[in-house]
């Protein structure tokens, strides 16, 4: 039996996660149902690596798309969905999958993630479906943190904000008072990239890469499914492992509900064709083999929000990262526990130091004498004895 770990579903899709729906749409076509079994986890510590998709064979762990699929063909544990592949197709398919995890992947990146507007209305709110209390508070905040360091080289962090130019946080010449509008300098001609706020200039660029990416997509499989019904990247071929790794990105593309439908909007315009592949590669939830995961216990809950809680310090959560993930490409089982127990200690040492140091700083100097002042209270009747002599 085959089991499959993923994040859980969203947007009426199986999962929240490109590779994980990769993988999904490539069992529910290559196996049959009763050779494996999907369990929609949401704890990627189970895994050794510490990510998903995660699959369990026999007690060994495999995880990510290609290394889940290399591993299925070399057992032959189910169809091999890319045996009708000759060699050039095969170096084809591999390229294309580069293609999309370096430029497709990125702009998933950033619809669902570093757009503000999308992940306060639609991202963050499914994670937090998705997880349990108190992990809503941060494990999304890496999510997205991971995210944004994934596609800053494309230049785009402003989307981090979404501004809008006419809130009137964009001040202009003519918002400000006559006072300081004699001292700016004078500029008689304005570029049109001169003209134009920073957020604009953002979308600008936003639009050409998703077009430059998702034309190309669209221009592969044409020439591929020239005169057949069903769009796909092969020729003669009825599904291939880079259709369902495509389909994972097109379809956090196309399905979230997203205030910003960037992406969505120009698949529609540019490249028609690819929202065509996806609808034919839906897959309806009710015809997948689910599982239910093994209960959470509050001692694994404890600790996942520890090892979340760490990732957010500043210092210490780079260098326990780092070293998580040193240790998983070692492929050192339970390493990762041991450096949470040690910076646990250390915080729990760091505490009981400052909380010794407090208490040593409000005692009184050594070999000082305790003074003790007290507030004497003598009734009314002497005291109005007094004054009267």
């Amino acid at each position: 039996m085959l089991d499959l770990y993923v994040w859980g579903q969203a947007f009426d899709l199986p999962s929240i996660d490109i590779e994980c729906l990769a993988a999904i749409c490539y069992l529910h076509n290559a196996a049959s149902h009763t050779a494996w079994r999907l369990i929609p986890s949401n704890d990627p510590s189970i895994s050794p690596s510490g990510q998903f998709p995660a699959l369990l064979h026999d007690g060994y762990w495999v995880s990510g798309y290609s290394q889940i699929i290399d591993h299925l063909t070399a057992k032959s544990l189910c169809q091999d969905l890319d045996e009708h592949l000759d060699a050039a197709q095969r170096a084809d398919g591999v390229a294309s999958s580069a293609y999309l995890l370096s430029h497709a992947a990125p702009l998933v990146d950033l619809s669902l993630f570093v757009s503000a507007a999308n992940w306060a209305a639609t991202t963050r709110p499914a994670y937090t479906a998705l997880l349990p209390f108190p992990l809503t508070w941060t494990v999304p905040p890496l999510l997205r943190a991971q995210a944004i360091e994934r596609s800053e080289h494309l230049g785009l962090s402003e989307l981090d904000s979404d501004f809008d130019p006419n809130s009137g946080m964009h001040l202009t010449g003519q918002s400000l008072p006559e006072s300081l509008r004699r001292h700016l300098p004078h500029i008689s001609h304005k570029s049109v990239r001169g003209e134009m706020t920073p957020e604009q200039a953002v979308a600008i660029r936003l639009v050409g890469l998703a077009k430059d990416c998702l034309t190309l997509l669209d221009a592969l499989m044409a020439e591929a499914s020239s005169g057949e019904d069903i769009p796909r990247f092969f020729a003669n071929t009825p599904l291939s492992s880079l259709d369902c790794l495509a389909y994972g990105h097109l379809a956090l593309m196309l399905k979230p509900p997203v205030p910003r439908k960037f992406l969505k909007e120009c698949i529609e315009t540019e490249a028609p064709r690819l929202a065509v592949f996806v609808d034919s590669l839906s897959i309806k939830l009710a015809d997948l083999p689910w599982a239910s995961p093994q209960p959470t216990t509050l001692l694994r809950l404890a600790a996942r929000f520890l090892d979340s809680a760490i990732r957010h310090a500043p210092t210490i959560g780079d260098y326990y990262t780092n070293q998580v993930c040193r240790n998983a490409h070692n492929g050192s089982r339970g390493s990762g526990r041991r450096v949470l127990m040690h910076l646990s200690g250390l915080l729990a040492a760091a505490a009981a130091a400052g909380y010794a140091l407090y208490t040593y700083r409000s005692l009184q100097p050594f070999g000082a004498s305790t003074q003790i002042w007290r507030n004497q209270q003598r009734d009314s009747a002497a005291v109005q004895a007094t004054v009267a002599s």
